[in-house]
Formats: C-alpha cells, structure tokens, sequence
C-alpha cells in the first residue's frame, strides 16, 4: 500500500519504491533473463564460419564446449571450421554422432568428410547409417553414389541416384503445393 501526498505520489517516489520491490523479491544478483542462450551461441557459431571468420568461430565454439560439453552441434561446428583450416576432424563427427545418434545429417557429413579422406568404404558404412535413420535422405544417397563411384559400384552409384533423384522430385512437388 502507498501513501499518498495530495492523491499523487511524486514519480520518484514510486521508482524508489518500485526498484526496492524487484531487488527484495527478486534478489540483486538473480538475472531475470538469459542474455546469451545456448542455442544463440551455436547460431552465431554457424553465421561465423559461414561468414568465414573462422578465427573467431573456433575460439567461441571451442569455449562454448567447455560451457556446453554436451552439445552435439558445437562439435559438429568445430568440424567444419577445422576442415576449413585443413585439420583432421574426425574426432569431433564421433563425438556429435556419440551425443546425437539418431541424427542422420551428422552420419551424411562425417561420410563426406570421410570420402574427402579417401575412404569411401567408411563412407558408404555412414551413408548406410544415414539411410537407416531416415531412408527419405536423398543426399544420403546422392554422396553414398559418390562414394560407390570412387570404389567401381556403378551399378549401386546409378541405383542411389534414380533414388536420389526420385525424393527430390518428391520434394519440389510438395514445395509447389
């Protein structure tokens, strides 16, 4: 209840008043929001290497690690700003793979870094874990094609693209709807 001096309380008054309120209810230090969620960090991540300013990205996710051990897609960042500066990434896809199992982009990229490597027998194994999880992946089959190529499949190569081909047809008919 406030008191009033002549039906009307100074401004002052009540923002004195007010901010005693919220510091006694709500305590000095309690933040009433987050300034920087986890999800904000992992964007501005994503807009970093995608801007190339890959210095500064890998300095931010690999904090953003420490703080987020647990967050496949900052792994998967580090990746590829790692492959970006010609570092071996592998160890960051098992680590995001090992957090997010059933994400079947994260077994396509690991399968096309893998393939970058030169070692298309592991990247068909990815690929196939892709499809797996999702059999309506078209660039699961579109890259396992690739990978089939570099080892003679050309048979499996043309059967992965009728079907890659297929679900991106499937796909630009269901944007025009």
């Amino acid at each position: 209840m406030f008191i009033m001096f002549n039906g009307v309380m100074p401004m002052k008054k009540y923002l004195i008043i007010f901010g005693a309120i919220l510091v006694l209810g709500f305590g000095v230090n309690t933040p009433t929001f987050s300034a920087e969620t986890e999800n904000d960090i992992v964007t501005e991540i994503g807009m970093l290497v995608n801007n190339n300013n890959l210095k500064t990205a890998l300095e931010k996710c690999n904090a953003a690690i420490q703080k987020y051990p647990d967050n496949a897609d900052l792994y998967y960042w580090r990746a590829s700003i790692k492959i970006a500066n010609g570092e071996n990434a592998i160890d960051d896809y098992d680590k995001a793979i090992s957090l997010k199992p059933d994400d079947s982009k994260l077994y396509v990229m690991r399968g096309i870094y893998k393939l970058k490597l030169e070692n298309p027998n592991d990247a068909i194994l990815d690929f196939n874990k892709a499809l797996e999880l999702n059999p309506d992946n078209s660039s699961a089959y579109t890259m396992r094609a690739c990978a089939k190529i570099e080892i003679g499949d050309m048979k499996g190569a043309d059967e992965d693209l009728e079907k890659a081909n297929k679900l991106y047809d499937n796909d630009l008919q269901k944007n025009k709807k």
